[in-house]
């Protein structure tokens, strides 16, 4: 019954992703200019998008935020900053940067719960008892 019991706690646990919080936001960047942007996503996986739909990514070295570009590193992919700082004006600066697909972004969110499924998932030993022989 035990057993049972924590198969679907596990398995309810799995379905269900929290989404994101949807409200926009004030981000600031380094020279206390500021911007609007909205969190998308999940639990598994979130970024940010400006008013223009354009997805971005805060670099901690630079401490600003900057325009999102997807890289492939140990086979999985990912948002990174790209180095082009998010434009605070009235104008998007959407010719500089590329355009990141929706299929990209779900095949990164597929990756990402893949990821923590399989973190959170008890693995059963194969190891034997031995013998008493």
């Amino acid at each position: 019954m035990k057993k049972i019991l924590l198969v679907s706690s596990l398995l309810l646990s799995q379905i269900h992703a929290v989404s994101a919080y949807q409200e926009v936001l004030s981000l600031k960047q380094s020279d206390a200019k500021s911007f609007r942007g909205t969190i998308k996503g999940d639990e598994w996986f979130h970024w940010v998008e400006d008013n223009h739909g354009n997805i971005i990514k805060y670099n901690p070295k630079s401490k600003n935020y900057e325009y999102a570009k997807v890289q492939r590193a140990q086979g999985y992919l990912d948002l990174v900053p790209s180095g082009k700082k998010v434009a605070t004006g009235i104008t998007s600066q959407t010719e500089d940067i590329s355009i990141i697909d929706k299929k990209i972004l779900l095949e990164i969110w597929k990756q990402k719960r893949d990821k923590e499924r399989a973190r959170k998932t008890p693995q059963c030993s194969t190891k034997q008892k031995p013998s008493g022989t």
